[in-house]
């Protein structure tokens, strides 16, 4: 025995110490600082860049229905930017028409026919009027407008009587505009307005002010007709960290985490963070419980993700994982969809991988052993713990999870092995008692399973 045992640590430990020098683990893991999605991502230890911390979630309320976070103001802003397009509104005014640069109107004198006439009304505002010449109509009432001429023309004639109308209305002034690579749109009859980081009412008030000059007390409303597309970076606790575009017409976090793979099992979701760089130059943070939507049955959080954001789901730091149910996210969406559990059975040769959907539990794993030679009432749940930094091993009766017994049925996790056959169980379970060198990560304690299961 003392014999067997040290050849197994010596050939046991190489192996895992070359995993950890030139091998990464088989699925999701967090990229290290020197990769290059971090180059992309915001660089918060630069001196010129201001980290403005801002309110964070705190602990879900009682209650469930209907939950929904606190999302701070300044990150739920849209700050318009290139490839953006606004709608411009420009309604009618309240109240009487007041005519203004496109309108057409029709003034007829009585008793005097050759005074009658028609003007469109010019880009200045004003009308040419028999008799009078230029005379301003721009921001006058139909009643204002006909009083006006009325009173120019009794210089010639004696207590005209005049009917003036409006025969042709101006063209509507709204448009739809394209923000240029420069942050730029061109509004009709003023020229280049600059609305590069600026929000939808900020927007707005600039463009009011640029109307002023040409509208009479211009009142306008701007909306979002399409949005720039969005590229955002995702890091940390994920299946495939990188760079993605995202195409849902209101892109979240849980867009972003699912077209990344889904979270993985050691992932925080309490502690999501959205990072944005602004316009200049400093970057404001939120903090995104996800975990709460999950546990009370709520909507996702109301954060617009934009373009450039980057966004990290952090590791679970040891011990803090009291009341923070895995099972629950396995079996979301925010979760990887699948998870690789390995069958080191006796009547089959080596480890045999079998791949199940995220949320598993051990009865949906014996649809991959053979029933009829395995030794039910004694299989093993191999589990690499993390905290402690080693395997170990839980005894399962297979019949009792069959029968129903809740006890038996344990969920599944990412990378559990299961030994079947007694003495094979009995000889995994000495050995991970009898090795004092613990295995440096997961992918260790794989292989060194994978090599016993190759060469039993």
């Amino acid at each position: 025995m003392r014999a067997s045992f040290i050849t197994l640590y010596f050939v046991s430990f190489p192996i895992t110490i070359l995993l950890m020098a030139a091998m990464q683990p088989v699925l999701a893991r967090p990229l290290s600082a020197g990769e290059k999605l971090t180059e992309q991502l915001p660089s918060l230890s630069s001196d010129a860049v201001q980290l403005k911390p801002l309110l964070q979630q705190s602990s879900p309320p009682n209650g469930g229905e209907g939950f929904d976070q606190q999302v701070t103001p300044q990150v739920n802003r849209y700050l318009l930017g290139p490839g953006d397009v606004i709608n411009v509104t420009i309604p009618r005014p309240p109240g009487p028409y007041r005519l203004g640069t496109g309108d057409t109107i029709s003034v007829t004198v009585e008793r005097f026919p050759d005074l009658n006439f028609q003007s469109f009304i010019n880009p200045e505002g004003n009308i040419t009027v028999p008799l009078l010449g230029t005379v301003s109509l721009q921001g006058l009432t139909l009643a204002e407008a006909q009083e006006k001429i009325r009173v120019a023309l009794d210089r010639f004639v004696i207590d005209p009587v005049i009917v003036l109308s409006l025969i042709g209305l101006r063209p509507d002034s709204s448009f739809q505009a394209p923000i240029d690579p420069e942050g730029n749109i061109v509004v009709p009859q003023v020229g280049t307005v600059s609305l590069q980081g600026l929000s939808l009412n900020e927007a707005q008030e600039k463009i009011r002010l640029s109307l002023s000059g040409v509208l009479v007390e211009p009142m306008l409303e701007v909306s979002l007709a399409t949005p720039r597309p969005v590229q955002v970076s995702i890091s940390g606790e994920v299946f495939r960290p990188g760079i993605y575009p995202l195409s849902s017409p209101i892109p979240r976090v849980a867009d972003a985490l699912f077209i990344a793979g889904g979270s993985t099992q050691r992932a925080d979701l309490r502690q999501v963070k959205v990072r944005r760089r602004l316009v200049d130059g400093s970057v404001i943070s939120q903090t995104v419980d996800l975990y709460a939507v999950l546990q009370n049955n709520g909507s996702i959080p109301s954060l617009r993700l934009q373009d450039g954001d980057a966004i990290i789901v952090p590791r679970q730091e040891v011990g803090t994982d009291d009341g923070y149910d895995r099972n629950l996210v396995a079996r979301s969406s925010l979760a990887v969809p699948q998870i690789r559990v390995r069958i080191l059975n006796y009547t089959n040769s080596g480890v045999v991988t079998q791949t199940l959907p995220n949320g598993s539990n051990f009865i949906d794993v014996l649809g991959g052993i053979n029933l009829d030679r395995a030794n039910l009432q004694d299989i093993a749940l191999v589990r690499f713990d993390a905290e402690q930094g080693r395997a170990v091993t839980q005894r399962l009766n297979a019949r009792k999870a069959l029968a129903g017994d809740a006890s038996q049925n344990v969920p599944l996790q990412d990378n559990d092995v299961i030994v079947v056959g007694r003495n094979l169980v009995g000889r995994i379970s000495n050995l991970l008692t009898t090795i004092t060198q613990p295995f440096f990560n997961v992918q260790s304690f794989i292989n060194f399973l994978e090599n016993f299961g190759g060469g039993r």
